[in-house]
């Protein structure tokens, strides 16, 4: 393993195998680390004494033989001496605090970084200290030990001496920072509290526009994610006010080095500014989730799902690797990554020489795995030997990260599920339920955290490009009417012309609570009782306020209708109410639909009173499901209308209407969203690990495909059933 290391190359070991190998080449460089840190304390004078020589003897000692409980004893000694000056306790402090490290001895390390932080006057010392505290802090809570997986329990910080005041009591800490040595609190009032930790009194409060906000602390300042802005805080200039800001999508992580900062939003792009002007210097793209620092030259990032990608410092892409596994911790040392995985393991990078190791010749699987254990090419013909689930998932979700290999293993992917092609889908790191929905020619995938719109092929699956959604605020889809999409953002709404790729927005009387489209017009109901109507060019036609609280919508045979505290209305094409009704409902509503003149009206207890239009609404007839219901669709099947009724258990019922009397109950498991996609004699739902087709009449599955993972959006067009995963996969069945 040594001779690897200094022979330039990169290599994962497994840390079980290992632990013995990687404890001596820790106390091995030990010396060097001691020289590159001691050199601080070079501006520190020190007079002979007692103390000194001491030290100076153990530190004679450890350099010749290693001899580190003799080395460790003799320091302890000197700091007992009663004649130790601050100067001489730094240094001691420094010895241990290494010794420590090489020894994985974690919370002693921790203590002594600690000291050096709170009491050293140099800077380049403390920030340096406070940075080895932050590291160790992460490993101690998190790390699993290899040897015996034990969990180490986080320890309550003894540097913070003050007690938590009533005040912060509902604030979440978001860390110390460290050169002002005051902890950052983020509290519901949309501030952030900075607390003397010596005197425990706020010096500072910073405001935030509205949450969710996010915080990054450096060693001498704050980064502040909020309403789609980045702000800098500097203590140069006493925290107020921002250095800067900028317009960016959802920050996920900030890595600080020197006076330059890099950005990785949601969407995985990757921003090298000047921390001190905001000047943009460089860009790239990223799959990863998170940073992580590989060694001096270099700026990683990594997925959880174990991809991990190296830049250099100004952003070219070097390489990509894959450790098979996800990836819980990521701890760097001076020259190696340690990857704590979910499952209890972890795998060791060593980058000394910043260069990855040359890929084995051959396509032996052994060694092909032994150079990466989440090598596609590897996994790829161990599925095609056993043809096993597990095989095929990790070929896929790995190999969507090699261009050249990729095609291939998608294409034989697709022939064993029996799908007409699969793509890989790249959407945002933090993306659970991807909506979709198509018109004549594409498929378009909403990526909510980027804000855009991805494009695909109905017949190949290719991309065909990605649609920017505008970004003047955090938008989301409420609704998509091809060409026309509905976007939301509090008082805020937004038409978006799919055809001309263009938006009207305007800002409303109200929150937006339901919404209801016809041919030409848009009409919105609000939750302060109000109804809006719109032309799909953003006029407004009309509006009438019909409650004093929220408004469902629905299209009748007579017109457009409002539902609101138990009364409908008929509503004019000029906004007024022709006529109103009193509803006798047993409870609060959920949810409002109609289908040739019947009117369900779903409550949230889990009940459904139905109601006819021609006879002055009235109630024809009622049922209750077993538990709340989360969606509803009203099929006509040979002249008789049904309720189709997705319930929060799982079940999906069917039950004729206007009558009430229940058809069949189909016990559904791991649907994420409980809505059915209807297509001729057909219901279609997602399931765990699968889409099953139910047919309507009996409540049977008659046909079902594998999929990776749970949680997956369904659209149909033509004869092909389209499936959009979070696992970032992209499916194609025939019908």
């Amino acid at each position: 393993m040594r001779n690897k290391v200094e022979s330039g190359e990169w290599r994962v070991e497994n840390c079980a195998n290992k632990k013995a190998a990687f404890f001596n080449s820790q106390l091995s460089t030990l010396n060097f680390q001691l020289l590159t840190l001691i050199l601080i304390l070079l501006s520190i004078t020190l007079f002979a004494s007692p103390v000194n020589d001491k030290i100076q003897e153990a530190a004679y000692i450890l350099s010749i033989d290693a001899d580190t409980a003799k080395a460790q004893q003799m320091f302890r000694q000197s700091l007992d001496l009663p004649d130790a000056s601050m100067s001489e306790k730094l240094k001691a402090h420094l010895y241990l605090a290494k010794i420590a490290e090489a020894k994985s001895d974690t919370f002693n390390a921790i203590e002594h970084y600690v000291f050096l932080k709170n009491n050293s006057q140099n800077v380049s010392l403390a920030y340096i200290a406070a940075n080895k505290e932050k590291i160790l802090g992460a490993k101690k809570e998190s790390v699993k030990m290899a040897s015996g997986k034990k969990i180490f329990e986080q320890r309550k910080n003894d540097s913070i001496t003050f007690q938590k005041e009533t005040r912060l009591s509902n604030c979440e800490m978001e860390g110390e920072l460290y050169l002002a040595q005051h902890i950052v609190y983020k509290c519901p009032d949309n501030s952030l509290r900075l607390i003397s930790k010596k005197n425990g009194s706020e010096t500072w409060s910073i405001p935030f526009a509205d949450k969710p906000a996010k915080v990054f602390l450096i060693f001498d300042g704050i980064f502040l994610y909020s309403e789609s802005s980045l702000y800098f805080y500097s203590l140069s200039n006493g925290l107020n006010p921002p250095i800067w800001r900028i317009s960016t999508l959802e920050v996920q992580d900030i890595k600080d080095i020197g006076d330059k900062i890099y950005v990785l939003d949601i969407s995985g792009n990757i921003s090298l500014l000047n921390k001190n002007s905001r000047e943009l210097v460089s860009t790239a793209k990223s799959d990863g989730d998170f940073f992580f620092k590989p060694g001096v030259g270099l700026i990683g990032t990594y997925q959880k799902n174990g991809g991990i990608s190296v830049f250099d410092t100004l952003l070219n892409k070097l390489w990509n690797y894959q450790i098979d596994g996800k990836i819980d911790t990521v701890i760097a040392e001076l020259d190696s990554v340690f990857f704590y995985l979910q499952n209890g393991n972890a795998e060791i990078l060593y980058t000394k020489h910043y260069r990855k190791l040359t890929s084995p010749v051959g396509n032996n699987v052994d060694s092909l795995l032994a150079f990466e254990s989440g090598n596609a090419f590897a996994w790829y013909n161990i599925a095609m030997r056993e043809n096993s689930d597990s095989a095929w998932k990790r070929a896929v979700i790995y190999g969507s990260r090699e261009r050249d290999l990729s095609p291939l293993i998608f294409a034989k992917y697709a022939e064993k599920l029996g799908a007409k092609w699969v793509k890989y889908l790249p959407v945002s790191s933090k993306i659970s339920y991807p909506k979709m929905f198509g018109d004549a020619n594409s498929l378009f995938v909403y990526d909510d955290g980027s804000q855009s719109l991805l494009k695909f092929s109905l017949e190949t699956g290719s991309a065909d490009g990605e649609i920017q959604l505008p970004k003047d605020r955090k938008y989301t889809l409420s609704d998509d009417y091809p060409p026309w999409l509905i976007l939301n953002s509090g008082y805020w709404l937004s038409l978006f012309s799919l055809k001309e790729q263009t938006n009207s927005s305007f800002e409303m009387p109200g929150v937006p609570f339901s919404f209801l489209r016809s041919q030409d017009f848009i009409y919105v109901g609000l939750w302060n009782g109000f109804v809006l109507k719109y032309s799909t060019l953003a006029s407004l036609k009309g509006s009438r306020k019909v409650s004093s609280a929220p408004v469902f919508l629905s299209r009748g045979e007579r017109g457009v209708y409002s539902l609101s505290q138990g009364k409908i209305a008929l509503l004019s094409p000029e906004m007024k109410v022709d006529k109103e009704f009193n509803l006798e409902l047993s409870g609060a509503a959920y949810d409002f639909k109609s289908k040739n003149g019947l009117f369900a009206v779903v409550l949230e207890d889990g009940g459904v009173q139905i109601f006819s239009e021609s006879e002055s609404f009235k109630q024809l007839g009622a049922f209750s499901a077993h538990s709340p219901i989360i969606s509803i669709e009203l099929p006509e099947i040979d002249g008789k209308i049904y309720a189709l009724i997705g319930e929060a258990n799982q079940n999906l019922s069917l039950y004729e209407i206007p009558s009430g009397t229940h058809v069949w109950t189909f016990k559904s498991k791991g649907s994420a969203a409980m809505k059915p996609v209807l297509h001729g004699s057909r219901i279609w739902l997602d399931q765990d690990g699968s889409i099953v087709s139910i047919d309507i009449n009996s409540g049977k599955v008659v046909k079902k495909y594998a999929i990776f993972g749970s949680g997956a959006s369904i659209s149909i067009h033509g004869n092909t059933l389209y499936c959009a995963t979070p696992e970032k996969l992209l499916y194609a069945f025939p019908l």
